[in-house]
């Protein structure tokens, strides 16, 4: 009860307490675009007797998370551009592979690159980047780090989920409803690139698609879409995304608050969140949680970086 309460009473205060705080916050030119989250709390999952869950993936039952204070979350995805420019700049070399979709099948490609993952032409510079491994968004976020003089990371889960739910207590912070699989009509086209009724003809994916036509077929530009009350965009869909967390199948034990659920050794699986384009709408919630090897790439996975509030 207690977590529906908060639930309700951030529907009510975020936007107007997001709106107080500055946007766009740059902290040196190679930089990333930083949106101010305020503090609050919200529960963490999704109930077990909820119209959308995947008890499969360790989102239920829920976890009460406190976040005592503002934190910085990147206000669109990494883009091809930003990571050209930190391989150009340290000669980084991210080793050529990729997962790709390809006759009905994710396939793994050796000469598939974030420089060209398979998407029939070269990727546009504001396109989020993809087949980036986990160890390659960590070597960005050292890179920018180095130049800010900040500390910039991985989100941890819990700041992610807080941010996609933006100040709601809804599985989309566009609605309770407007974007489930048995709905005939769909907000997502308004707010997250999913797989909907645009791309059924050039990908005919094996699942439900969002009831919706956006126009997009595949990957589209960092902040083609709305951004919700915290200033940031495309949380949910374009681009799953890497988080710092070690993926369990339960959130039993977890921390309780912003930090992120790591240990050395052993932590073989990291967390992925938010949905891609290539997503059905039940993988494209809040709360839908993904599992993937620290080294995968593939050409719906990118990230997106944090910083604490200094």
């Amino acid at each position: 009860m207690r977590a529906v309460l908060v639930g309700l009473l951030l529907i009510l205060i975020a936007p107007a307490a997001v709106a107080q705080q500055p946007a766009g916050v740059t902290d040196c030119a190679e930089c990333p675009a930083l949106a101010l989250v305020p503090p609050g709390a919200y529960s963490m999952g999704t109930p077990p007797d909820a119209v959308e869950v995947d008890p499969s993936t360790g989102e239920t039952p829920t976890i009460a998370i406190s976040i005592s204070k503002p934190f910085y979350i990147g206000a669109k995805e990494i883009t091809v551009a930003e990571f050209r420019r930190f391989v150009e700049a340290t000669g980084y070399e991210a080793p050529l592979g990729c997962r790709v979709w390809l006759a009905g099948q994710w396939v793994h490609e050796r000469d598939r690159s974030w420089r060209d993952p398979g998407y029939g032409q070269p990727p546009a510079d504001d396109d989020p980047v993809v087949c980036v491994s986990w160890v390659d968004a960590r070597a960005y976020a050292d890179w920018v780090s180095q130049r800010s003089g900040l500390r910039y990371r991985l989100p941890s889960e819990a700041e992610w989920e807080y941010v996609a739910r933006g100040g709601t207590a809804f599985p989309r912070y566009w609605g309770a409803r407007d974007s489930q699989e048995d709905m005939p009509i769909s907000l997502a086209c308004d707010n997250a690139n999913v797989y909907d009724r645009s791309a059924i003809d050039a990908y005919a994916f094996p699942w439900p698609n969002a009831n919706c036509s956006d126009g997009v077929v595949g990957v589209a530009a960092a902040g083609r879409y709305r951004a919700n009350a915290f200033g940031a965009y495309d949380v949910i869909g374009n681009v799953r995304e890497w988080m710092q967390d070690c993926y369990t199948a339960s959130y039993r034990g977890r921390p309780q608050d912003a930090r992120a659920w790591t240990w050395q050794g052993g932590c073989e699986l990291k967390s992925v969140r938010g949905g891609s384009w290539a997503s059905r709408p039940l993988d494209a919630r809040a709360a839908a949680r993904d599992a993937a090897l620290p080294s995968l790439r593939q050409s719906d996975l990118g990230f997106r970086l944090a910083r604490d509030y200094d």
